[in-house]
């Protein structure tokens, strides 16, 4: 009979070490929440206590109401790319994916949306994950076009992928970004909180698809969803 010690050893070495890159995952994520979290409860710290000594300055009240909006976001993105790989898939249309998504984005009047894609493409994903997936970028796509531009949503189809593109004319992201772009907590900008792309990362690859993008400084930055197609049965 053949002895296997040495095979469960190494399986014993080899759980033990994903535990260890588990836990200090989550030691760096909790962390990093925490830092997040910080500055918003200490304003609302400090306008508690300025507002006992002068309960009549509504700009006091106005800064408490702000800082819990951004803790609620903070909250809510940070519940989005945890829960990103909890899915209900179920065969639509693409399209009406990816207009749920804009819908639910807020796009400056100096953007101009161009979509691009034929409605009769299905795919079969978490309808509400995927839209929240596509808003992510498309958040991003906002972000980097502060001084406006053009944001454009294709669809396409190939014999075993669909593919979503969010393109914009921004500035592209700097190199020195990029290899931490899919990295949680790690904003290139401050208006972010370094989850967007992560979890649009995180939902996409939960449906066994694949999120990838090109970009060029000084011209845009295009991200794309690739998710198997629904198969045929015969």
């Amino acid at each position: 009979m053949a002895d296997h010690s040495d095979e469960k050893e190494f399986s014993s070495e080899y759980l033990q070490e994903i535990e260890r890159q588990v836990i200090k995952k989550m030691g760096y994520i909790s962390s990093e929440l925490a830092h997040d979290l910080r500055s918003p409860l200490q304003t609302i710290q400090n306008a508690l206590y300025l507002i006992q000594k002068n309960p009549d300055n509504e700009m006091l009240y106005d800064m408490v109401r702000q800082s819990l909006k951004q803790t609620t976001m903070i909250l809510d993105s940070f519940r989005d790319y945890y829960k990103g790989h909890i899915i209900n898939p179920m065969e639509t249309e693409a399209a009406k994916i990816v207009d749920l998504a804009l819908s639910n984005s807020e796009i400056p009047d100096n953007i101009t949306v161009v979509k691009d894609y034929n409605q009769s493409i299905r795919i079969c994903v978490d309808p509400s994950k995927t839209a929240l997936a596509i808003q992510k970028l498309v958040i991003n796509a906002v972000q980097a076009m502060a001084k406006g531009g053009e944001l454009r949503v294709t669809i396409s189809d190939s014999s075993d992928s669909v593919a979503i593109r969010v393109e914009d004319s921004g500035a592209g992201i700097p190199p020195e970004a990029e290899e931490f772009l899919f990295d949680p907590f790690v904003a290139s900008k401050k208006q972010g909180n370094g989850l967007g792309v992560p979890t649009a990362k995180r939902i996409v690859e939960s449906h066994g698809g694949v999120l990838s993008y090109l970009t060029k400084e000084g011209e845009g930055t295009t991200f794309t969803l690739s998710f198997p197609k629904p198969s045929v049965d015969t």
